[in-house]
């Protein structure tokens, strides 16, 4: 081969290794290196640092995505309520809301449609054998139910430390009332202590703390205050708090009940290892619902409700029902608040509140871990009442005690979770036999009847 052929060729090479190269460089912003054409070994230039510019669009960019998500899913949520609006105007019989109970989560189909034959066999009572009222009333009820149920199924409410009532777009508040208020037998019912909860308002008004020691029975009880006070004292049991643990907040069939009540958040001693791995968040998040329950309480004017055994009442093996024991180290927590509050200038008043709700949602027989309990409803009388105020200083309970030195700090813990329980039994005695139907049970002494002679 000639020297002139041979230089040819590598004019050739060369030639195409350098269009290599430029197309390379055309395309770079694809890759993080360009490679450049030399006869020496290849070059690697490391693609230039992020500007402050790129960084800031960067940013932007990942703040925007998660917006742009919930977006999204907004407006997917929107269409599915609006398409379950369109059915549930079809439906208004038991087929149709059983056709409904089919499209939630296998796990909860039979305890909606157990717990809508129960409340609607409930009603037939309330409507004195009127099958097709109570059919009507009851499906009217459950299309609201249904609807709330959608709304966790699809978009899944977390519950803060603090929660307020949401009342919009959908009145879980409303929701409720309905609910809980159709089972009631007014005619039976109660409330007992009418004076105290005149006395109690009035504190309130005036920017000092009531807190209510109060027993547990039912899943409703959030429901009685507001129910059986609103005729007597409007708004008295909407500006309520109540101390929430974890499973009226995390179970399906409760979180729509839950979202319509001011609630504190906190893990029940009972179930907060009932998950082990899970027990250190529980513990953070009772820790921060503390420290706001003690900042509500500095600002004043609050009304908190909280049960002291930890959960609902249970009937023993012999049928009867009492009150469950009170937790010491709860009271002592609440007393603990309010000397914080007090320090600060804000007064605490501590009263024992009883309730009688049992029958109208009992809760299983024994103590549950799993979520998703049996649901069962009753149409009956329910009683609530509040004793007069009770001075929780350790020389009030020390002289009610009758001890002769100052008590130590467990014995003072234990004497007085012993005092307001002993004072929620006494006043429970005057109330629970207006449970049930049938005839008007008597009033006792300083009691009146919700709705009807309330301000007796």
């Amino acid at each position: 081969m000639s020297s002139s052929s041979m230089m040819r060729i590598r004019r050739s090479k060369n030639s195409s290794s350098l269009r290599i190269a430029r197309a390379r460089d055309a395309t770079a912003g694809r890759f993080n290196t360009v490679v450049r054409a030399s006869s020496s070994p290849v070059e690697v230039k490391e693609k230039p640092a992020e500007t402050k510019k790129t960084k800031a669009a960067t940013k932007k960019a990942e703040v925007a995505a998660p917006k742009r998500r919930r977006k999204r899913d907004m407006v997917k949520s929107f269409i599915k309520m609006r398409i379950l609006d369109l059915i549930l105007l079809t439906v208004n019989d038991e087929k149709g809301m059983n056709k409904i109970a089919g499209r939630f989560p296998t796990k909860y189909q039979t305890t909606f449609i157990e717990l809508f034959d129960s409340y609607r066999t409930q009603l037939a009572i309330k409507h004195s054998g009127d099958n097709e009222k109570a059919l009507k009333e009851a499906v009217q009820i459950f299309k609201v139910l249904v609807r709330a149920y959608a709304r966790q199924l699809d978009n899944p409410h977390e519950f803060a430390s603090t929660h307020y009532s949401v009342r919009s777009p959908f009145d879980y508040y409303y929701m409720a009332q309905a609910y809980v208020g159709a089972l009631i037998d007014y005619d039976r019912s109660i409330v007992g202590g009418i004076k105290n909860f005149d006395t109690a308002k009035a504190q309130i008004d005036a920017g000092e703390n009531v807190v209510l020691f109060a027993n547990h029975q039912s899943e409703a009880d959030a429901a009685f205050l507001t129910l059986m006070t609103e005729a007597s004292h409007p708004g008295f049991g909407y500006s309520c708090r109540y101390v929430a643990g974890d499973r009226v907040v995390n179970d399906l069939m409760c979180k729509p009940f839950s979202m319509g009540r001011n609630l504190f958040c906190i893990n029940s001693k009972k179930h907060i290892n009932d998950v082990p791995e899970l027990r250190s968040a529980k513990m953070k998040q009772n820790i921060k619902t503390v420290k706001e329950m003690e900042q509500k309480l500095k600002e004043g004017g609050q009304l908190i409700w909280i049960a002291p055994h930890g959960g609902r009442d249970r009937r023993a093996a012999d049928g009867t029902l009492v009150p469950g024991e009170f937790d010491k180290d709860a009271l002592a927590l609440m007393t603990k608040l309010a000397l914080k509050a007090g320090a600060g200038g804000t007064k605490t008043h501590f009263y024992p509140f009883s309730m009688a709700t049992y029958d109208l949602m009992p809760p299983p027989s024994g103590l549950e871990k799993s979520l998703g309990e049996k649901r069962v409803v009753n149409y009956t009388g329910c009683g609530i009442a509040l004793a007069e105020e009770i001075d929780l200083s350790p020389e009030a309970v020390k002289a009610r005690a009758g001890a002769k030195a100052d008590l130590e700090k467990d014995e003072l813990a234990v004497e007085t979770a012993k005092q307001v329980y002993d004072a929620v039994c006494k006043l429970y005695t005057t109330i629970e036999g207006c449970t049930g139907t049938g005839s008007e049970f008597p009033l006792p002494e300083g009691a009146a009847r919700p709705w009807k002679d309330a301000t007796a």
